[in-house]
């Protein structure tokens, strides 16, 4: 039943499939002026390992970007809950939580796939120094893919939150704005991870965002341990089942209390 939800939500992304490729020269552009940016406002013209640490972050960021950015808005979903529809989502035999998490992490992975995991091969052959360039062993793909997918499950129920917040706002884009925003810094996605200082990485540590983006980004980045990377796939799954049950128990408090006006 939610995998019919699942391929329901990638019929109708793909009636838009060409406003999503359209969107690659986007992605390229974007980050080349984010490399350019990012070498010319931190200095590292003369750090030739750390030049290369960066341009492969911001590389892998970009090419995953609706695995780990906030910024994936569903205006229907959005409706739903603002009008009288969501009456007809609760009599539906499904889990309302689990059929929404159906549709978003639909939308996230054809985005990706359409628009801009394509770009992947392409910055492998650009020119020096813009070139991504990763010596990847077969354990560390192993765990960057399962990384990246526990991120992807992890923004997608992070995301869900937003979404349910609006039984109490009524409108998705001031909170997405407000959680987008937070989210894309404590993450290292405005500023990479390794360039906050010490203590700000020990706080953020705590927080859900970096395993949202800034691990697996690292993970494949930069040298990491067995044990460093197991610690924080487990994070990763903590997070999760903690931000799972505290969506479902705040959904259900809000469909407790919903009143429905009209016919």
């Amino acid at each position: 039943m939610y995998s019919s939800i699942f391929i329901y939500r990638i019929k109708q992304m793909w009636q838009y499939k060409i406003s999503l490729i359209s969107s690659l020269p986007l992605y390229l552009i974007r980050g080349f002026l984010t490399i350019s940016i990012m070498m010319t406002f931190n200095g590292f013209s003369s750090q030739i390992n750390q030049v290369s640490k960066l341009i492969n972050y911001i590389w892998i960021q970009t090419c995953f970007a609706p695995f780990i950015y906030a910024w994936i808005i569903d205006s229907e979903l959005n409706n739903i809950i603002k009008t009288g529809n969501i009456a007809c989502e609760y009599m539906k035999p499904v889990d309302l939580y689990w059929s929404w998490f159906m549709r978003l992490i639909a939308q996230r992975i054809f985005t990706a796939t359409a628009s801009s995991i394509p770009l992947l091969p392409l910055v492998i052959f650009l020119p020096k120094p813009y070139a991504l360039e990763l010596q990847m062993s077969q354990e560390k793909i192993m765990a960057f893919i399962v990384a990246i997918g526990l991120a992807l499950i992890l923004n997608t129920v992070l995301s869900l939150l937003v979404y349910i917040s609006v039984f109490h706002t009524f409108s998705i884009t001031g909170s997405l704005l407000i959680f987008g925003s937070i989210m894309e810094f404590l993450s290292g996605l405005v500023i990479p991870f390794s360039l906050f200082p010490e203590s700000a990485r020990k706080v953020l540590g705590i927080l859900p965002f970096k395993y949202g983006a800034a691990f697996p980004l690292q993970l494949l980045t930069e040298k990491t341990n067995y044990i460093e990377n197991l610690l924080g796939i487990i994070n990763q799954l903590i997070w999760i089942v903690f931000i799972i049950v505290l969506g479902k128990v705040w959904l259900k408090r809000n469909i407790q209390h919903i009143i429905v006006q009209g016919g």
